[in-house]
């Protein structure tokens, strides 16, 4: 597949460390500075100014104000068009091919609506984000307590991130990650974009939720490869970050398991996230540099 027809959006808070190195690494694959669009939400670390001054070709629009991941790559999807839409973070970046294989994995099969690429950290690590299974009610019991971490091989305990499965393995799956994704556009669009209602985090869940209502496939790529440095921006306002997690993995919970079952497993889910949620704020604590991730 040619790449003209795929559109990419990265929205930035204080991503000067970053950016560039993800605006090249989509030019490297083919994609015109004219297709690629940053968003910038209020950064204070001089981000537009760099991308303004390094890429002056790509699209690039600044909000007064922070407006959350899910609006501000709606902003910047909104007026562009395209077959293919990729959300990128700006500290992702495309390695070698990448795009051709997410293209080609969409090629293959009409009913495939995203492509996940394997996303890995810089020491080559698998953000486990990039496959996952929705969080069910036992689902998220297993992770709220800790279970997936301990028995991580288990096909019950490590379903969410489904890590009793190779990850070399091309699969469907039911959620990819926000930090890089390839989305027919068409499907985008159809779903409304991202649920605004996510500030930060949970929007890549809920969106593939919606794809797959509409009876489309999430498809696991790993023969396309990521780097992700991964909370470089989150980590700056690491307790806040925390917080929006949280309340997004409540949200996520609340819309779409709240019956039978699951809503009387609710009390047990809530009070586990809010555990999570003042465990890793104590942590943080201690901690000389505070992290979103545990």
């Amino acid at each position: 597949m040619d790449p003209g027809g795929v559109r990419v959006v990265i929205c930035t808070y204080n991503s000067r460390l970053d950016v560039s190195r993800a605006i090249s690494s989509c030019l490297a694959e083919g994609i015109t500075p004219a297709h690629l669009t940053v968003v910038d939400n209020a950064s204070s670390d001089g981000t537009p100014e760099l991308v303004r001054r390094s890429h002056p070709d790509v699209r690039l629009l600044t909000e007064p104000r922070n407006l959350g991941f899910a609006a501000a790559v709606n902003h910047g999807a909104r007026s562009i068009d395209g077959e293919f839409l990729m959300l990128l973070n700006p500290d992702a970046e495309l390695q070698p091919g990448a795009l051709r294989e997410m293209l080609g994995a969409l090629a293959t099969d009409h009913r495939r609506g995203a492509v996940s690429p394997r996303v890995v950290r810089p020491d080559g690590r698998l953000d486990p984000a990039c496959r996952r299974q929705f969080p069910s009610p036992q689902v998220a019991l297993w992770r709220l307590v800790g279970l997936s971490r301990l028995q991580p091989r288990s096909p019950r305990f490590g379903a969410y991130n489904l890590s009793h499965l190779p990850d070399d393995q091309p699969m469907a799956v039911d959620s990819g990650s926000g930090a890089c994704l390839l989305i027919r556009r068409p499907l985008f669009d159809a779903v409304g974009g991202l649920d605004e209602g996510y500030f930060m985090y949970g929007e890549d869940l809920e969106l593939c939720w919606q794809l797959h209502r509409r009876g489309a496939e999430v498809w696991y790529q790993p023969t396309a490869v990521v780097i992700h440095r991964k909370g470089r921006s989150s980590e700056q306002v690491a307790l806040p970050m925390l917080v929006h997690f949280h309340r997004s993995m409540w949200r996520f919970y609340r819309l779409h398991y709240m019956r039978g079952a699951g809503a009387a497993l609710a009390p047990a889910v809530g009070a586990g996230i809010l555990l999570r949620l003042a465990t890793l704020l104590l942590l943080n604590a201690l901690r000389p540099h505070p992290r979103v991730s545990p």
